[in-house]
C-alpha cells in the first residue's frame, strides 16, 4: 500500500507541484554551492566534473530520476556516454521520456525492487532519490555488484534524521529561529514537524544512509552543504516577504546549526577492495 501511495503522491507532485524547496532562494542555493566548491561551482555537477579530472563514464545508472533533470545535466557535461535512469512515478517518466534524447534510456522501476547484470556500470547516481528507498542494504548491496571494478557512486542526498525521529525536542531549535521571524513573513502561526504525510517514502531511513553506505562502499569525497535550519523553516515562510538581511541571518544560523554535522551533502563512494 505505502509503495502504491508514494507514487500516487510523486505522479501528482510532478504535475502539480506543492513542495517549496529550500534551495530556491538563489541566495541559499548560492550558500549551498560555495560550501561544495568555495570558487567554481554554479552547480553540483560542476564540482563533480572537476573532482573527475576529465575522467568519463561509458554507462551509467540513475536511481530514482523524476522527470529526468539531473541526468539531461550529466549528458549536457558530457559525464556519460548513455544512462539508464528509472523512478516509479509513471507521470514523471513520461516527461523525462518526452525530453530525453538517444543517450538517456529512462524506464518505471521500483527503488527497493530492483535488478541489473553484475559489472555493467562504470557509475550509479542518486540525487535526491537513496532518502526514499526503505531496502537500503538490499539495494546498495546490489549498486556494489553492478559496479564495474573501478566504478563510483555519486549522491546528492538528503542524510538528516529520518521521519520517525523527529520530536517536540528535536525541531526545538528550529521553532526558536522561527519563533522570532515577524509574523508577516510565515505562512504558518506555527512550525509543523518536517513529516511528509503524503509520502510515506520520505526520510524513511536517511538518518541510516552514511552507515550503510560504509558498509558497501569507501568514502572518496564528502561535501556537506547545510540545511539543518532552512531545509526544516523554509517551506514555511512566505519567500516574497523575506528581506535579504533576514535571509542572510538565516544562511548564519543554518551554517552553525550544520557544524556538527550536515542534513544534506554531495558524496562520492568507490568499491572497498
Amino acid at each position: 500500500m505505502a509503495d502504491a501511495i508514494t507514487r500516487a503522491f510523486w505522479d501528482r507532485e510532478t504535475e502539480s507541484p506543492s513542495h517549496t524547496s529550500w534551495l530556491e532562494h538563489p541566495a541559499i542555493r548560492l550558500y549551498t554551492l560555495r560550501q561544495i566548491d568555495p570558487i567554481d561551482a554554479e552547480w553540483p555537477v560542476d564540482w563533480f566534473n572537476i573532482w573527475l579530472k576529465g575522467r568519463r563514464f561509458a554507462r551509467g545508472l540513475s536511481i530514482g530520476c523524476g522527470s529526468g533533470p539531473f541526468e539531461r545535466d550529466l549528458i549536457g557535461h558530457d559525464l556519460c556516454d548513455c544512462i539508464d535512469a528509472f523512478d516509479a512515478s509513471l507521470q514523471s517518466i513520461r516527461i523525462a521520456q518526452g525530453a530525453a534524447g538517444d543517450r538517456i534510456h529512462y524506464f518505471v522501476a521500483d527503488f527497493n525492487r530492483c535488478a541489473f547484470r553484475p559489472r555493467s556500470y562504470d557509475a550509479v547516481f542518486f540525487h535526491q532519490s537513496l532518502h526514499h528507498v526503505e531496502r537500503l542494504e538490499e539495494l546498495l548491496t546490489g549498486v556494489r555488484s553492478w559496479l564495474r571494478p573501478d566504478g563510483l557512486v555519486y549522491l546528492d542526498e538528503y542524510i538528516g534524521p529520518s521521519r520517525n525521529a523527529w520530536s517536540d525536542e528535536l525541531i526545538a531549535p528550529h521553532r526558536a529561529v522561527f519563533d522570532r521571524l515577524p509574523a508577516e513573513m510565515k505562512r504558518t502561526a506555527e512550525l509543523p514537524l518536517p513529516i511528509q504525510e503524503d509520502d510515506p517514502s520520505e526520510a524513511v531511513r536517511s538518518d541510516e544512509i552514511m552507515q550503510v553506505l560504509e558498509q558497501e562502499f569507501e568514502i572518496a569525497a564528502f561535501r556537506g552543504y547545510g540545511g539543518n535550519l532552512l531545509s526544516v523553516i523554509f517551506p514555511n515562510l512566505d519567500r516574497n516577504a523575506l528581506s535579504d538581511e533576514i535571509v542572510d541571518a538565516l544562511i548564519e544560523e543554518d551554517r552553525a546549526m550544520s557544524a556538527a554535522g550536515p542534513y544534506y551533502a554531495v558524496i562520492v563512494a568507490r568499491l572497498r577492495p
